[in-house]
């Protein structure tokens, strides 16, 4: 009988002890306890670790961009009376706004230098000689362009685009080798050229904030006009000329027709697109 009573009072103490211990908390879960009541906050056991929150990529930075563009020139013209050869390098930086999904609004602005060489047959008391003019030549323009993307490739990765732009310009060409006499360049002091043109262009998207561009020039179509401001040497007046052609394959239509033309665009523009 003592025994059977010693059983059953064991037997409620480790129940007790039991009941005792599942109603304390674990020293994490009560940490976490004394951490919320100190701000504020209601945390649960799924809690123990806390989410770090992305913050939202603003809209500005989705849409604006900028960049940066080179140009590589090689020009090579045969004409009648005359041969141009030369190169030329340029900068051109952009800034541009993703107006749609498939439609870019951008302006490009920069400025080139170029090198060049005419060689002019000049015929002087039925006599034809050949003269040499070495001309170097600054210049800067203004480039307003809207983007259309035709298609994509590899997950959206490449681009295949059509361009259309707007172009103003100044140029400022200077002789620094040669007899200018009864050339073009006789009492040149500068040229304002001008024009529209529509030309194919393919992007490469390595992630979210940089797209690599190549132009493709030499397939471009357009209107170009330029100004050629002169002044006379001896008595000072100063007069303008107009031209103005179409532009087809990189080469003006008069040339083409009048069999002159030659590929002038051994060459490469590029840049690269940066977001925000």
């Amino acid at each position: 009988m003592k025994s059977a009573i010693r059983l059953c009072v064991l037997i409620t103490a480790f129940m007790l002890c039991v009941a005792s211990l599942k109603a304390q908390e674990d020293p994490f879960t009560a940490g976490l306890g004394a951490i919320a009541k100190v701000t504020g906050e209601t945390h649960t056991a799924t809690d123990s670790v806390a989410e770090v929150p992305v913050k939202p990529i603003p809209v500005w930075k989705k849409k604006l961009y900028y960049g940066y563009n080179f140009d590589v020139y090689y020009h090579h013209d045969s004409r009648s009376n005359r041969k141009e050869n030369g190169w030329s390098i340029a900068l051109e930086p952009e800034i541009g706004w993703k107006l749609k999904e498939r439609v870019y609004l951008g302006l490009r602005f920069g400025g080139s230098y170029a090198n060049m060489v005419t060689t002019y047959d000049i015929n002087l008391l039925d006599t034809t000689y050949s003269t040499d003019l070495r001309i170097h030549q600054g210049s800067w323009e203004v480039t307003p362009y809207v983007r259309y993307r035709m298609k994509t490739l590899f997950d959206g990765k490449l681009g295949i685009w059509m361009e259309a732009h707007l172009y103003t310009g100044m140029e400022f060409p200077r002789v620094s080798d040669g007899e200018i006499h009864g050339t073009d360049y006789d009492g040149l002091r500068y040229s304002i050229t001008y024009g529209f043109q529509i030309s194919p262009l393919i992007t490469y998207r390595f992630n979210r904030k940089s797209t690599f561009q190549i132009f493709f020039s030499i397939l471009s179509l357009g209107y170009s006009g330029t100004t050629f401001c002169y002044k006379d040497s001896e008595t000072g007046h100063k007069y303008k000329e107009y031209t103005n052609d179409v532009i087809i394959f990189s080469g003006k239509l008069s040339n083409m027709l009048a069999n002159q033309f030659t590929p002038g665009l051994y060459g490469l523009k590029f840049g690269v697109q940066k977001n925000f």
